[in-house]
């Protein structure tokens, strides 16, 4: 009943519409793997940004404990009398105080001998205080 003819062109037809259909599969699939390089891609650039992110943030850190490491033993050697500086001080500051006193021991000296030989030989013999209220005396 069909004409061959319309038979042919019902059939070229149907194989142009399933060619087309498979055509447009084809490209839709091609088009997810793109995308899904270019996804892969975007994490692997993120993934390497954060690495050099932490690796930065470690040698930033890894500095400043250094400094603060430095500063710190720093001060800690000016306080506990380590740097030339501080031991120079004392050593002037100690010969200072040093030629005080030999110049109050020539000052006093006499004085203070007298008064000591005062004491041992002035003795006032009396009755301690304690002795006294009990009543033994």
């Amino acid at each position: 009943s069909i004409s061959r003819r319309k038979w042919k062109q019902w059939y070229q037809r149907r194989v142009r519409g399933m060619a087309t259909k498979s055509e447009g599969i084809q490209r839709l699939l091609q088009a997810e793997q793109r995308a899904n390089a270019k996804v892969a891609e975007a994490k692997k650039k993120k993934q390497k940004r954060l690495k050099e992110a932490k690796e930065e943030a470690k040698k930033e850190i890894q500095a400043f404990k250094n400094k603060m490491d430095f500063d710190f033993q720093e001060k800690m050697a000016k306080s506990q009398g380590y740097g030339e500086d501080y031991s120079a001080q004392i050593d002037k500051q100690s010969e200072a105080d040093s030629k005080k006193l030999d110049a109050s021991l020539a000052a006093n000296e006499d004085k203070v001998v007298a008064w000591l030989i005062d004491l041992v030989s002035d003795i006032k013999p009396e009755v301690h205080q304690n002795y006294a209220t009990v009543g033994f005396a």
